[in-house]
């Protein structure tokens, strides 16, 4: 080890050591701007050789102007225009299917320019890795059937062709293929238990080397500071939204005042207040 390394805080190392792409604050670090890296997950996931990516960006926030953002883990596009969001989920929370609709509702909201048709949204793929088995089926790959309620001639249902892929992958998989080989290598932190090198070094490289492990300090660090804002950000809006409802209690304050204040609905207010404990 480096006189550097061994200059860097032992618990910060611990951290770092123990990240896994299972991580999404490793992960996004190990793809992003990888070209080759990303052409190589989507490959596997997909089961497609011909698949070539174009470009790749990790972490990109996509902005509402009046609702909420979103940052996806990884953003690609391939050679023929099509869209890939990979999200890693350690938390089943992270990966309902409303999480997958505002993925893809903020993805189409920045696709079109103005007076555009919409037949011009590019194919998208949304997959969500997570870290069990979300659906419960025992099944390595979930992919979303949309049909329409009528069948054709041959009494087969109509498929909705809206372009957009929903694929789940179950991260528990582990049979000996490529997709079970790559679901181990996404949850284990030791490089050197990792089935494929192109990953293996890249995850060497942010761990062992001098200056990615710099780098991953550099990343750690921010990811808590950001983590820490958004917990005093979210503190404050509740006890905001305390001192809101105690005032509607009072009848000092209309519930729908309350909600253009808070940015809430008023059912939302209603239900929230429902759950508060009676003084």
């Amino acid at each position: 080890m480096t006189n550097t390394l061994k200059s860097i805080d032992p618990k910060m190392l611990a951290r770092i050591q123990a990240l896994r792409l299972m991580d999404d604050d490793f992960m996004t670090v190990v793809f992003d701007g990888d070209n080759e890296a990303t052409e190589f997950l989507l490959r596997i996931l997909l089961d497609r050789n011909d698949l070539r990516v174009k470009s790749v960006m990790t972490q990109k926030e996509k902005r509402n102007l009046f609702g909420r953002s979103v940052k996806l883990d990884i953003l690609a596009e391939d050679f023929n225009g099509k869209k890939y969001n990979v999200e890693v989920q350690r938390a089943d929370s992270g990966a309902s299917p409303k999480r997958v609709r505002y993925n893809l509702a903020m993805l189409d909201s920045h696709m079109l320019r103005k007076n555009d048709d919409f037949d011009k949204l590019p194919e998208t793929y949304i997959i969500f890795i997570t870290e069990d088995d979300y659906w419960e089926c025992g099944k390595a790959i979930y992919r979303v059937v949309k049909e329409v309620d009528c069948t054709d001639e041959h009494g087969d249902k109509l498929p909705f062709e809206d372009g957009c892929n929903i694929i789940y992958v179950n991260g528990s998989y582990r049979e000996n293929d490529a997709l079970g080989r790559l679901m181990h290598d996404f949850c284990t932190p030791n490089a050197d238990e990792m089935n494929y090198s192109e990953l293996a070094e890249k995850v060497r490289y942010h761990k062992q080397e001098e200056k990615g492990v710099e780098n991953m300090c550099r990343i750690v660090e921010e990811y808590g500071d950001e983590r820490a804002a958004e917990a005093r950000a979210e503190g404050e809006k509740k006890g905001k939204m305390s001192a809101y409802f105690e005032l509607i209690k009072e009848g000092l304050l209309s519930i729908s005042a309350a909600a253009s204040k808070l940015g809430m609905s008023e059912e939302a207010i209603k239900q929230q207040m429902a759950t508060m404990p009676q003084k």
